[in-house]
């Protein structure tokens, strides 16, 4: 099925009551970040748009994930952003919220053709603002031949995480040479708060106060500052991430979505196809009171609010155009576009460790989104570093973390 049923009605509804003139010449620019694979999908299917709208023609910047997060927001406050861009969750409150983003119009999306809550993230006062693009949560890849080899099992715990780490590093004096594992630095709301959930504590407690359960955010970060350069040195922010490396097995274990797999028979066909590696659930500490995995999250397609009605219209077309080929991004791709049919469809349990990535969505939430979510967690950020890096006390951190979370809300 080359593109979805849905999607064609939808669209060719779209056409008729949006008006878009074919004989206006748009040009839009859109703004993604870098992934080989989804970079020739898309080069691919927008050259194929462009012949079914010749009116149309699309500039593409591809951006690291941090550019798109510091550029997107001043360039479009500096009246020269993108007219189509795309930011995950956590990074579209405040854009959200100055009006800076259009709505979308319902002429061009179905929103009941996605799961439920899929719109929460870019929903406000009822309208909706943008169009999921992908759907990703975070497992433990790991390469079974390390582990194999050094006699070790395969991880259920933090602690196990630990004790393979012990087992495999390898140093330069007291310098960290080679890591087992690491985490997924700077993304605190995806990794760290569900860690701290295992122990007891949330981001947002029962009263609605933000920084909840003390005891459980000091441990936590109590644990982050003993595997950091201060404590047992297993790992530490300002290192490589772990998951570029895992694909050229130079790391034994890294946390990455499904589009991992397709990362790896890209670039090491070999260590895709030797059975060597594996995907286990996202580990919980052996004292954990709640079962909880990583926080899933989902990128948007997003138009800017402050670009013509021509340019809107066309963003709006070009991102219903690539969401229609949600089949080409997940077989291609290994992106989960949050469709009903395609979270159904048997392909994504068929692929590599699917069906690990779909059960642990059950255990998982989406990640927090709400107002100062990219400042909450920057502040989660430098409270994790201060006691890896600085040698911070965990509970004068936790203190600290909550006074500069309440002024944010007190300004």
């Amino acid at each position: 099925m080359r593109r979805l049923a849905g999607f064609l009605l939808v669209l060719s509804l779209a056409l008729l009551l949006i008006g878009c003139s074919e004989d206006e010449e748009v040009v839009i620019e859109y703004w993604t970040h870098a992934d080989e694979r989804r970079e020739v999908l898309e080069a691919r299917l927008i050259s194929e748009f462009e012949k079914e709208y010749p009116h149309i023609k699309v500039e593409r910047r591809i951006l690291s994930s941090y550019e798109m997060i510091e550029k997107v927001p001043s360039s479009i406050e500096a009246g020269v952003g993108p007219v189509l861009f795309n930011l995950p969750s956590e990074e579209i409150s405040s854009l959200l919220l100055s009006s800076s983003l259009a709505p979308v119009d319902d002429s061009v999306i179905d929103t009941s053709l996605f799961i439920d809550g899929a719109f929460d993230a870019v929903t406000l006062d009822g309208v909706v603002y943008g169009i999921p693009r992908e759907y990703t949560n975070w497992c433990l890849y790991v390469n079974k031949a390390m582990l194999d080899e050094a006699g070790l099992d395969s991880p259920r715990t933090w602690e196990d995480i630990v004790e393979i780490a012990e087992a495999l590093s390898t140093y330069d004096g007291s310098v960290l040479d080679n890591r087992a594992f690491d985490f997924r630095y700077p993304y605190y709301l995806n990794f760290f708060v569900p860690m701290v959930e295992q122990l007891g504590g949330s981001l947002i407690g029962p009263d609605g106060s933000y920084i909840y359960g003390d005891e459980a955010w000091a441990k936590a970060l109590a644990f982050m500052q003993q595997w950091g350069p201060l404590g047992r040195n297993l790992g530490s922010p300002t290192l490589v991430n772990a998951r570029t490396i895992f694909t050229d097995e130079e790391i034994a274990m890294c946390l990455s979505g499904l589009y991992q797999e397709e990362r790896i028979k890209d670039s090491n066909p070999s260590f895709y196809d030797s059975g060597r590696w594996m995907v286990v659930p996202f580990p919980v500490f052996e004292d954990s009171v709640a079962s909880v995995s990583s926080a899933s999250y989902i990128h948007y397609f997003l138009v800017n609010a402050d670009r013509s009605a021509s340019e809107r219209r066309a963003g709006w077309l070009l991102a219903s155009f690539l969401t229609e080929h949600a089949d080409e991004y997940l077989d291609e791709v290994g992106l989960l576009v949050p469709l009903k049919s395609l979270m159904e469809w048997e392909r994504v349990s068929a692929k590599p460790y699917g069906d690990i990535f779909l059960s642990e969505l059950k255990r998982s939430h989406p990640i927090y989104s709400g107002e100062y979510a990219s400042e909450i967690q920057l502040l989660i950020g430098e409270a994790v570093e201060s006691v890896m890096l600085q040698g911070i006390d965990p509970e004068k951190a936790v203190a600290s973390l909550r006074a500069s979370v309440s002024y944010l809300f007190s300004r």
